[in-house]
């Protein structure tokens, strides 16, 4: 398979030692299969591993591993590898076969055995669905959503429906370990496969990389699964290339976020607020769309003088309780600005100007792919929120609460949890307007109030706002939230643009 065809298939091929190691965290007993086999370093790797328990190769090689992929030069070479370590003719690898398992099914092994396989392995096709290259035409996406009904959402990725796959074929005791982007961690489209795999099968472990084992390409995981009921146990963590562990964590439950599982892993405080309602409840939360976008190509200007004239806000301009505008460069459509400006009358009609007037009126702008959540404050309604910033709409009475709430260091923590594997890079906050909406406010409204005041005056201040006045506004909005001030207060300040501005 040619380079640019892996990257349209989503496929690469894992490192043999990383097989081997997942393989024996998984593998208890066969038969094995891999519904993606590439080049069968996984399928290799089990037939050694069951070899070593005392197996016979030949036997192994001819019943106890299966395959599947839909290249035709993958399965020659996976038959070609069991082969040559079994002392075999390729032709006697019957179980490895040209197919596409998410529409065939446990159809795509006759000679499988009917009660399902002991382990399923491998490192299926990554295929999300923000990318032209590789998302599913309109005729693949309704033959799967046939297939897997309500797990097929607007963005599923198809490796997260290998893992549903992977679950109906497994024998009851069997165990499964597929790797994953570490998106379907807390991805609100993957939620429905994580209820899948906890409702059908009790998660034993998770592999969580930090290495790059695909660097360059993307970070990845794999949730070690055994088909067995829930008995309590807590998940044992493994990470980076050569799956050391790193203690455990409580198993999740429901379809809920697994961000809580490597939150330590990442150095993010695990907070328990005492909260009271939510940001949605104070505010319309919204986030712009495609069209949003292009539709103010024609109406951006560096006419800073222009009457009427509103200034284009990017996520990148975005600090916390602080705008950049006219300081920063700022990139939209495809070319740099110094102080780009959106005519509102070059956008008079249709949806866009709706939106556009909609957007008119004091409110906070919420940036993505941050390391701490960056919100700034427009008290006075006039900047234009380029996607994918997030636009908070409260009661102006509200505005200076709702920009603590959000420059907090307790609601960074639970953004960065809840967000986990969603970033672009591991440890970056990439919020949806849904979740912005759902956290929490503080339950103690004096201190809330304080915070407030203080979130006021460093947005006044500006980039002259000391250390000690983010640092006050930290410990305030710590005590609001009711939880103890370090090790969170440090995190948050060692991750804060602003502690690395002052800094240097």
């Amino acid at each position: 398979m040619q380079e640019g065809d892996r990257h349209v298939r989503g496929a690469f091929y894992t490192p043999a030692d990383v097989a081997a190691s997942l393989v024996a965290a998984t593998v208890e007993r066969g038969p094995v299969v891999d519904p993606t086999c590439g080049a069968g370093v996984f399928l290799l790797a089990a037939g050694i591993g069951l070899a070593a328990r005392g197996a016979d190769p030949r036997g192994v090689a001819t019943t106890q591993l299966f395959g599947a992929d839909i290249d035709p030069v993958a399965v020659h070479l996976t038959r070609c590898a069991l082969a040559g370590w079994a002392g075999i003719d390729p032709a006697e690898v019957g179980g490895v076969v040209e197919a596409d398992p998410l529409l065939t099914g446990r159809s795509t092994w006759p000679t499988a055995p009917t009660a399902g396989f002991g382990a399923v392995v491998g490192n299926p096709p990554f295929l999300g669905q923000l990318r032209s290259g590789t998302a599913f035409d309109a005729d693949r996406r309704r033959v799967l959503r046939d297939r897997f009904t309500d797990l097929v959402g607007a963005y599923t990725d198809a490796a997260w429906l290998f893992l549903a796959l992977g679950m109906d074929l497994l024998a009851p005791g069997g165990r499964m370990s597929l790797i994953q982007p570490q998106s379907l961690l807390s991805a609100r489209d993957a939620a429905a496969v994580r209820g899948r795999l906890l409702g059908w099968g009790r998660l034993d472990a998770l592999w969580f990389d930090r290495s790059g084992v695909f660097a360059g390409r993307t970070d990845v995981c794999a949730p070690v699964v055994e088909r067995a009921a829930f008995d309590g146990s807590e998940v044992r963590l493994l990470v980076d290339r050569h799956l050391e562990p790193a203690g455990t964590a409580a198993a999740p439950t429901g379809t809920g976020g697994w961000g809580g599982l490597v939150a330590a892993l990442l150095g993010i405080p695990v907070v328990s607020p005492s909260v009271d309602g939510c940001v949605g409840d104070l505010a319309r939360v919204t986030a712009g769309f495609r069209q949003h976008y292009y539709g103010l190509v024609d109406a951006v200007s560096e006419d800073a003088d222009l009457a009427g004239g509103r200034p284009l806000v990017t996520t990148g301009l975005v600090d916390p309780l602080r705008c950049r505008w006219g300081s920063s460069p700022a990139r939209f459509a495809g070319r740099r600005w110094s102080a780009p400006v959106v005519d509102p009358d070059a956008v008079a009609v249709g949806e866009v100007a709706a939106w556009l007037a909609e957007r008119n009126r004091p409110k906070v702008l919420v940036a993505a792919q941050t390391r701490v959540v960056e919100a700034m404050v427009d008290d006075e309604g006039g900047s234009v929120p380029l996607t994918p910033l997030i636009t908070v709409e409260p009661d102006p009475a509200d505005l200076w609460h709702l920009a603590a709430v959000l420059a907090s260091p307790p609601v960074s923590a639970l953004a960065a949890v809840s967000s986990a594997g969603a970033g672009r890079s591991t440890g970056r906050i990439r919020l949806t307007a849904r979740q912005v909406a759902a956290l929490p406010l503080p339950a103690d409204r004096s201190r809330w109030d304080d915070g407030a005041e203080a979130a006021r005056a460093i947005h006044e201040a500006g980039v002259e706002a000391p250390a000690g006045e983010w640092r006050r506004l930290g410990e305030v909005m710590c005590g609001a939230y009711g939880v103890p001030t370090m090790p969170l207060l440090d995190w948050w300040w060692t991750a804060h643009p602003a502690s690395r501005a002052i800094n240097t």
